[in-house]
C-alpha cells in the first residue's frame, strides 16, 4: 500500500516509484489517499485522480489495516532517505528499488529520483496524461503557449496557505528560493540555443511575480505572468511549453519531464535545497542543464 503525502510533485514521484515496484514484484497497488492529507498543515489534498493513473484499490477514511502496519518500519526508509538526500546528495536508494515484496507492505517514501521508474517511463507518460482538459483555462494563453517558442519559468516562493486560513509561509525559510540571477542566466542560455522566447512565468506567489516581471524582461523575448493559482490548470499549461526553467520544486520538475516537446531544453538550479551539502545525484535526467544558482 502506498501512503501518499505532500503536493502534486511529491505525489507523482511516490506513485511512479510504487507503480514500478508493484509491477516488478507482480503485486497489486493500493493507495492510502487520505490519512496523510487529513493532518496536512497546508491543506494539500490528493490530486492524481485528474490523471489516468492505475491502481487496484484505495483506503479512504479508515485506519490502515494491521497487516500493513506490521511491515511499516522495514519498508519506510524515511530516516535513511532524509540523511542520504540532505548530507550525501543521494536521491536513489538501490535497496529500496530492489526490495522484494511478497506480503502486504506499507510504502511511505518520497523517492525523488527518476531511477526508480526508468523501467516504466513510457507507461507513466500515458498514465500521467489528463483525463480531460482542466476547466477554466484561458484559451488565448493555451494557444500562445502551443504556437510560440514558449518557456515555462517556475518561481516557487510559498509553501501554501495554512489550513486555518492564515498568511502563507515563505519557502525560503525552509528550502531556499532560486535567485533572479539564476532565472536571467537560464533565459540567456535558452535564447542562445533557441532564439527569441515567449516566457510564461508560473508562481505560487503571483503578486511577487508581477512585481518582478520587469527584472526578467530582456532582449531575448516577451514575458507573461500567468495569473492562475489553480494547481492542475497551471500544471496542464506548463507541460505544453517548449522549454523549461524549473525552480527547486518537484512540481516544475514533473512539468518539465512530462513536457510534450521532444526537443525541449530544461534548465535546473545548481542549488536544490538550502543547507544541502552535495548536489543531488539521481534527481535530474542527464540531458538537463545545470545553471549556476549561487
Amino acid at each position: 500500500m502506498l501512503r501518499l503525502r505532500g503536493g502534486l510533485g511529491n505525489q507523482l514521484f511516490q506513485y511512479a516509484a510504487a507503480r514500478s515496484l508493484s509491477l516488478r514484484n507482480h503485486v497489486p497497488l493500493l493507495l492510502d489517499r487520505s490519512s496523510s492529507f487529513a493532518r496536512d498543515v497546508y491543506g494539500r489534498r490528493f490530486e492524481l485522480d485528474a490523471l489516468r493513473i492505475s491502481y487496484d484499490g484505495i483506503l479512504s477514511g479508515a485506519p490502515v489495516p494491521r497487516r500493513f502496519m506490521s511491515e511499516a518500519y522495514r519498508i519506510t526508509f524515511r530516516i535513511r532517505e532524509y540523511y542520504g538526500m540532505r548530507f550525501l546528495g543521494r536521491y536513489f536508494d538501490r535497496r529500496l528499488f530492489n526490495l522484494p515484496v511478497s506480503r502486504p507492505l506499507l510504502f511511505e517514501s518520497y523517492c525523488q529520483s527518476y531511477f526508480y521508474f526508468r523501467d516504466i517511463e513510457d507507461l507513466l507518460r500515458k498514465e500521467f496524461e489528463f483525463k480531460s482538459v482542466p476547466s477554466g483555462l484561458d484559451d488565448k494563453i493555451v494557444s500562445a503557449v502551443k504556437k510560440t517558442n514558449s518557456v515555462c519559468l517556475h518561481i516557487r516562493r510559498l509553501l501554501g496557505v495554512e489550513a486555518d486560513g492564515s498568511a502563507p509561509s515563505s519557502v525560503t525559510r525552509y528550502y531556499g528560493a532560486c535567485t533572479l540571477k539564476y532565472y536571467r542566466r537560464s533565459i540567456r542560455e535558452l535564447a542562445e540555443r533557441h532564439g527569441q522566447l515567449h516566457i510564461c512565468v508560473f508562481s505560487d506567489d503571483v503578486e511577487w511575480a508581477l512585481a518582478n516581471a520587469n527584472t526578467l524582461r530582456s532582449e531575448y523575448g516577451q514575458v507573461r505572468v500567468v495569473e492562475d493559482n489553480d494547481c492542475m490548470r497551471s500544471f496542464y499549461l506548463m507541460r505544453q511549453c517548449k522549454h523549461f526553467i524549473i525552480a527547486n520544486s518537484t512540481y516544475s520538475w514533473w512539468a518539465a519531464w512530462l513536457g510534450v516537446n521532444r526537443d525541449k531544453t530544461v534548465c535546473v538550479p545548481s542549488v536544490w535545497n538550502r543547507g544541502q551539502r552535495k548536489f543531488p545525484r539521481g534527481l535530474f535526467p542527464e540531458t538537463w542543464n545545470i545553471i549556476d544558482a549561487e
